[in-house]
């Protein structure tokens, strides 16, 4: 398993499908939104995008188990594992701060603030699991607009084949994103946006030698609260994993079927 943050299409991600929280928010009573359950719903859906595809920010659950062994940030827009230990010991642990500012002018900063930490467990002596604690804040300066991401995941994955290379595991715990984004000119078109995206996920397959389709089965409660301009929702709901990189996101009874490649939701 592996980060690899890509700044711009986190940029890109965020202004359109708004990023989420490290730390929970009051969400409220559910009932006073004027942003739609579909529209909701597509938010929703690029927020998984996110959060299941490794060039949008998440983690990269194709690698399985593996535990990285080297870390690195470069000032081209990527965060990234340089490499991962092939046989790790059991009791690994990886825990790492990684920080950026990078001012390209006097209208256009990046600050990013990272903490990973990695811990490999093992049933028996033979490696079964990873436990993953992450942390991303950053935030983002313009001509155009100002963007403040954070991000929050406190996993834990298990083989369901211990022992056995490329196995299919399950992971369950916690992702949560922030993201407000203020244009300096807001219009119709590009609003300003603010939301959260609070997930449970729950005993979700994973056959990492799977590509696209690497997500078999699993379920997720969520809470999402949030404003694009004037309008806001705040709505809560559970998210059933299908397989073939579908999902149904319910919410008040409503069922919506969203695509976990591209965030198109019907």
């Amino acid at each position: 398993m592996k980060h690899n943050y890509k700044i711009i299409v986190l940029l890109l991600a965020g202004i359109t499908a708004i990023y989420t929280s490290c730390h929970k928010l009051n969400m409220g009573p559910a009932n006073q939104s004027t942003v739609s359950k579909k529209e909701a719903s597509v938010q929703i859906a690029q927020s998984l995008v996110g959060i299941f595809n490794p060039e949008n920010g998440g983690f990269d659950f194709k690698d399985g188990l593996s535990m990285p062994t080297d870390l690195s940030l470069n000032k081209k827009g990527k965060i990234k594992v340089q490499s991962v230990d092939p046989k790790p010991q059991c009791g690994a642990k990886k825990d790492t701060t990684i920080s950026l500012n990078l001012d390209q002018s006097d209208t256009s900063k990046l600050d990013i603030w990272a903490k990973i930490k990695y811990e490999l467990t093992c049933t028996n002596g033979v490696p079964s699991g990873v436990t993953a604690n992450d942390s991303l804040n950053m935030t983002v300066v313009s001509s155009e607009f100002t963007m403040a991401l954070k991000m929050g995941e406190n996993l834990t994955l298990r083989s369901l084949n211990p022992g056995v290379e490329h196995a299919q595991y399950s992971f369950d715990g916690p992702v949560n994103y922030y993201a407000k984004v203020t244009y300096v000119k807001p219009t119709t078109d590009q609003p300003n946006v603010e939301g959260t995206f609070n997930y449970n996920f729950k005993s979700i397959v994973v056959d990492p030698t799977k590509d696209p389709d690497f997500i078999l089965s699993g379920a997720a409660t969520f809470s999402s609260k949030g404003n694009i301009g004037k309008n806001s929702w705040n709505y809560k709901g559970t998210i059933t994993f299908l397989g073939g990189h579908k999902a149904k996101i319910t919410i008040d009874g409503t069922v919506y079927t969203a695509d976990l490649m591209t965030g198109e939701v019907n």
